[in-house]
């Protein structure tokens, strides 16, 4: 499946710092791809109206059952807004049952820097 591109809410300035969450969302069996799937378009629609976001990806490996997401933010309280509003709040509460060990890394980045290239988010999330 090819990533979704990065879709930008809103144009980011180049001088600008944001803040940056990359994920890795294993899933437990590929029976619940279907759902990841159907869930991650509920989000985009949320993502879709959300104040504060700059713009996101998805890049989903599902041979191995792996997504990846990269989401960029005006702030931080921005991003914590989101994660707290619905649908992404139920889908989270959710997911441990879906879901492998997930990893969630924060960092900054300048506007110049976006959109953040998938080795950036992988580098984050190894670190």
């Amino acid at each position: 499946m090819p990533p979704v591109p990065s879709t930008a809410h809103t144009e980011p300035d180049p001088e600008a710092t944001y803040v940056v969450l990359g994920t890795y969302l294993p899933l437990r069996g590929y029976r619940f791809v279907p759902r990841f799937l159907g869930d991650s378009m509920k989000v985009r629609r949320q993502l879709a109206a959300t104040e504060g976001l700059i713009g996101y990806a998805l890049k989903a490996h599902l041979a191995s059952k792996e997504f990846l997401t990269v989401s960029v933010w005006e702030s931080r309280e921005a991003l914590e807004r989101f994660s707290r509003s619905e649908p992404h709040a139920t889908i989270t509460r959710v997911k441990p049952k879906r879901m492998g060990a997930s990893k969630f890394r924060s960092w900054s980045a300048t506007g110049a820097e976006v959109p953040i290239a998938w080795d950036t988010v992988r580098a984050h999330l190894a670190s």
